[in-house]
């Protein structure tokens, strides 16, 4: 009886020292995921903020052109301004709601790409539950 009950502990402490070992391996985990995703945003936001900034010195350029041509530096600057006006009314009026979703499910997407390969089941379930989901939504 003595064996059996030292036995249990042995298998208790094992199985204690077990979980205990796969959370940690699953903190670990989830913090690799983030620390990338994390990363390659940064990267991301760099890279889009070099191209914003040329675009402004681009546009700027294009309309110092523009109103040297017409003779009007204003005219100039309303050419180039106009079309960012009216898409950015267009954005806050009608609130395209097909941009977001598309933007989430890139991100989802971008997310479970991260995700080891033995999860990447899971990863297609999730992708065509938001498909079915979206097509519910439209039809």
């Amino acid at each position: 009886m003595e064996d059996v009950g030292s036995r249990i502990k042995q298998i208790t402490r094992e199985l204690k020292h077990y979980v205990e070992t796969r959370i940690e391996l699953s903190v670990l985990n989830i913090g690799d995921k983030v620390s990338y995703l994390i990363g390659q945003s940064i990267q991301q936001l760099f890279g889009y903020a070099i191209l914003g900034l040329g675009l402004v010195f681009g546009l700027t350029a294009l309309s110092i052109f523009l109103g040297d041509l017409l003779d009007k530096e204003w005219a100039g600057y309303a050419i180039v301004a106009s079309p960012f006006i009216l898409i950015g009314l267009i954005f806050v009026v009608a609130k395209p709601k097909s941009i977001a979703r598309k933007i989430q499910q890139q991100i989802l997407a971008e997310f479970l790409d991260t995700l080891p390969q033995q999860q990447q089941d899971q990863k297609q379930l999730i992708l065509k539950e938001n498909e079915k989901k979206k097509t519910e939504k439209n039809g």
